[in-house]
């Protein structure tokens, strides 16, 4: 009996062995989307003095600047584990100033302004990291209250044998 036992513990043993898995050396890429990086850049600059431009030299030149920019990438792997980067920014920034205002006498009429600048952008990015190449696309608006910009972009890049 004892050696039936002996026999049987040996033969499981050995079983469980020849059944553990082995570690995934393939290179699996998980393909959800996720949250690869995510940034919120804020500024702020003040200016005082007596120097404006619009007053000949003398006047306030007050200015003050705030400006605030976020950032989210997200990554994905599709089918041909080429990685799509997705990026979204929108940024704001207001300014205030004592001389810029009057510096344009054709379109401007008091002494004073104050501006808010909004500038939202997306680029999409598909990256072949076997290959090196990398190949993209984005659009881009900018708009202040009596002047919008519209912007387009595409990239291509190989990296070189030295990477």
């Amino acid at each position: 009996m004892r050696r039936i036992f002996l026999s049987a513990t040996l033969l499981m043993t050995i079983i469980n062995l020849r059944s553990q898995t082995m570690t995934d050396s393939t290179g699996f890429k998980s393909r959800k989307l996720k949250i690869e990086e995510i940034n919120l850049v804020s500024s702020y600059y003040h200016q005082d003095g007596n120097n404006a431009a619009v007053t000949g030299g003398t006047g306030s030149q007050r200015l003050s600047d705030i400006a605030n920019v976020l950032d989210i990438k997200l990554t994905k792997y599709d089918k041909k584990l080429r990685k799509h980067t997705f990026t979204g920014e929108i940024g704001i920034d207001h300014y205030s100033s004592a001389s810029s205002d009057k510096i344009d006498l054709m379109a401007n009429s008091s002494a004073s302004h104050a501006d808010t600048r909004i500038y939202p952008s997306i680029t999409w990015n598909i990256e072949n990291e076997k290959k090196g190449t990398s190949i993209g696309a984005g659009a881009s608006v900018s708009s202040e209250y009596d002047y919008t910009s519209i912007g387009f972009n595409v990239m291509a890049s190989k990296k070189t044998k030295d990477k």
